[in-house]
């Protein structure tokens, strides 16, 4: 398996992981008046700090893979598992399932962005 592979697949787990994870643990800022409150109750949160420390890290991680890979290739994969992880993740958390919409446009995004390396390929 070619190491960019693998590299899209980790970038996308860590995005598509910690943005649930970044929703739920930051659930409560909307009672936050100021955004001095707002940045005193994010900090105090190690599990959002956690978190954003994952997500921050997936974006460094994307930096770099965006110097070694082809542009037109490593953005619609990465983001296109993103959102299948993240749904995956999201679902897992007891956000909600994904609706037939949903999967029906996760597989067309990949099916998309199959088509796209198939051609470059």
């Amino acid at each position: 398996m070619d190491s960019s592979i693998i590299k899209m697949l980790f970038v996308s787990v860590l995005w598509g992981s910690t943005n649930p994870l970044i929703k739920k643990f930051s659930s409560g800022i909307e009672n936050c008046q100021s955004n001095v409150e707002k940045l005193k109750f994010l900090m105090f949160r190690p599990f959002y700090l956690f978190s954003l420390l994952g997500n921050q890290l997936g974006s460094v991680l994307f930096y770099f893979l965006l110097g070694s890979t082809d542009l037109g290739i490593a953005v619609p994969v990465v983001n296109s598992l993103t959102l299948l992880f993240t749904a995956i993740v999201g679902a897992i958390m007891g956000e909600g399932q994904v609706g037939v919409k949903g999967a029906v446009g996760t597989l067309l995004i990949m099916i998309g962005t199959g088509i796209c390396n198939f051609e470059r390929g």
